[in-house]
């Protein structure tokens, strides 16, 4: 049988297993909230896809895979084991997934044509593993059809993009990066970039920005300044500056548009870069 479409689902539930005094004194309530909300969609979808689709679980509960087998069959539910190496050497444990699923799909009768089989992304973090996973799912299983980043099937670890107004994305030009660009719900904005058929935790290409010193912040996921180094003030001058930062540091950066509204900082994020 040929498989026409893959769900990836990477690191459900990191919340469920947390014990409800750790929740409240860690401040994890909104990440709970959030996974439950989403958890439910999980649920709900599987039932509603197509025969030809594959579901392919990273971590997390087995009752997922097992709901994903009692909705596609079970020769359609795939719950990843390859160990993690001793030596963290990330090459070696994406090809040890992939080659993981290849013998699922080769022991099962299913064929999947990585020019033409489209994928898409569920799970924990959304600025975290999934782009990280989902990006070295699609390297190294070459496809060609970039992998559909779900936001609202994932949960965020910023607290920022909690109760957002608003959420786009930017094909940022010549590459396979996305920008997504939040209105958050105090009314700045952020944006991180997701390498969609790289994998982003290996991957040394910058992206290029023009950042305002004022107007502007990179920030770690927890809303610390990381640029610039010291914060503007009163009476000093104002200057965009050239900024560079690694693709795989867009796991956990962000920049906050701190003194523009979303529109003008659309004008600055469609203008980055890939060297």
């Amino acid at each position: 049988m040929k498989i026409s479409h893959i769900i990836f689902l990477i690191h459900p539930c990191c919340y469920e297993p947390i014990d409800a005094e750790t929740i409240r004194r860690d401040g994890f309530q909104l990440y709970l909230n959030r996974e439950e909300e989403v958890k439910a969609k999980w649920l709900t979808e599987l039932d509603d896809s197509a025969a030809e689709t594959l579901y392919v679980q990273l971590g997390g509960p087995a009752y997922l895979t097992d709901a994903a087998a009692t909705s596609l069959g079970a020769n359609h539910a795939l719950s990843l084991k390859f160990p993690f190496p001793d030596n963290q050497d990330l090459d070696v444990y994406y090809q040890g997934l992939v080659a993981e699923i290849r013998a699922h799909l080769q022991a099962h009768g299913l064929v999947l044509d990585a020019e033409t089989v489209t994928s898409e992304l569920w799970g924990e973090s959304f600025e975290g593993c999934v782009p990280g996973y989902g990006g070295a799912f699609a390297q190294y299983l070459a496809l060609q059809q970039a992998p559909k980043m779900r936001y609202e099937m994932t949960v965020y670890d910023s607290r920022f993009l909690h109760m957002t107004r608003r959420v786009e994305t930017l094909a940022i030009a010549d590459s396979d990066v996305e920008a997504w660009l939040f209105e958050c719900h105090d009314g700045t904005s952020a944006v991180t970039f997701q390498s969609r058929s790289t994998a982003q935790w290996l991957d040394e290409r910058r992206l290029c920005l023009r950042l305002h010193d004022r107007k502007h912040q990179i920030t770690d996921k927890l809303g610390h300044t990381v640029w610039p180094e010291a914060p503007w003030s009163k009476g000093k001058p104002e200057l965009e500056h050239e900024v560079a930062v690694p693709m795989k540091e867009w796991i956990s950066r962000w920049v906050r548009g701190i003194g523009t509204n979303l529109e003008g900082f659309r004008d600055v994020i469609g203008a980055a870069r890939i060297e």
